[in-house]
């Protein structure tokens, strides 16, 4: 009796410790509903933006309101409060053209259409994480980025919307290689094989 009693706090200890460790700030996972609702304000559109060091630690984290609609001028750029940001490890529009909607589109104008009505309609937290500790003039800081979507009711419950796994699933970025042929992308590369079965 005592072994089982034993057994089941150290299984409720690591229940309790995994969870807290899924709501953690992680460099390369997607975010929990649970961990974009911490920045959530009611009636407001938040940003936040978090920097990871290269053992993967949380370096600095920044949060404002959302001042103007998020832009997205190629299927790997995004626009937030008139910065621009690069969707890390991919390449925009490897075809031309795809099918989305069950139709033939540009492939730019189907992200445009695509995630500016994740990122404008349905989100009310954008989280972007990025390795780069410091920006440099110029030049886009290569990130990931996810939205809370939803009302979380019933009938709309919240979800996490990720960019950079979107933009592959429906083929309008490519995973990029280094110079050995080696993924820069490989959490990725599942979502690059289901979705080209829908592009064939």
């Amino acid at each position: 009796m005592k072994q089982t009693a034993l057994c089941t706090v150290l299984l409720l200890q690591g229940a309790v410790a995994y969870a807290a460790g899924a709501d953690a700030p992680n460099a390369f996972a997607q975010p929990s509903e649970r961990y974009l609702l911490q920045f959530a304000k009611p009636g407001e559109k938040v940003f936040v933006y978090e920097r990871y060091d290269a053992k993967g630690a949380l370096f600095q984290r920044d949060a404002a309101t959302l001042i103007s609609p998020v832009k997205v001028p190629s299927a790997t750029e995004r626009v937030i409060n008139g910065v621009t940001y690069r969707l890390r490890g991919l390449a925009a529009c490897p075809r031309p053209k795809i099918t989305y909607k069950t139709q033939e589109w540009d492939c730019t104008k189907a992200a445009q259409d695509y995630e500016e009505g994740i990122y404008n309609d349905r989100a009310s937290v954008v989280l972007c994480k990025t390795l780069v500790l410091q920006s440099r003039q110029g030049e886009p800081d290569a990130v990931s980025c996810f939205s809370l979507v939803g009302a979380g009711n019933a009938n709309d419950p919240y979800n996490v919307a990720y960019d950079d796994d979107e933009m592959v699933f429906f083929d309008m970025a490519e995973i990029g290689r280094n110079k050995d042929g080696r993924s820069l992308r490989p959490d990725l590369e599942h979502s690059a094989d289901l979705g080209g079965q829908f592009q064939e």
